[in-house]
């Protein structure tokens, strides 16, 4: 896929406010606009940033759970990318996002890692999915 680049990380956190001064104090990085998804959190932005480069999801902790969430890249091309993965029969969910020009695609890759692809392309419907009888769980190629 040309124009491939990583996008953001996002972090799952049981305090947003602790979350955003740490950030804050060592990297420098600003909280600033985030579409209202009805879970609390933020989306920081370095300083001389155009879009947030970490998102913070307020979540409860879990003992022994990771509070890591997803890793984001930015793609193009996003009937190309849907149709990889109908082939390789991959869990994948896209979707819009609201107020912005962006599609995103959830997947996992082989270690179970919750994978996101972002396009600044419509999507053309509310929501698009895998076939149904494919469950979501480690990404691999046919």
């Amino acid at each position: 896929m040309k124009g491939v680049r990583l996008d953001h990380a996002t972090i799952n956190t049981d305090d947003v406010a602790a979350s955003v001064a740490f950030y804050g104090h060592f990297l420098g990085l600003k909280p600033g606009w985030r579409p209202d998804w009805g879970v609390g959190g933020a989306w920081l932005y370095a300083a001389d940033g155009d879009y947030p480069i970490l998102h913070l999801l307020e979540t409860p902790r879990n003992q022994g759970v990771s509070m890591f969430n997803h890793v984001a890249f930015r793609g193009e091309d996003l009937p190309a990318y849907i149709a990889k993965l109908r082939e390789a029969r991959c869990w994948f969910e896209a979707r819009p996002v609201d107020q912005t020009p962006y599609t995103q695609v959830h997947h996992f890759d082989p270690s179970a890692v919750r994978i996101e692809v972002i396009f600044e392309e419509p999507l053309g419907a509310d929501r698009v999915t895998s076939d149904p009888d494919i469950v979501p769980g480690r990404g691999i190629l046919a």
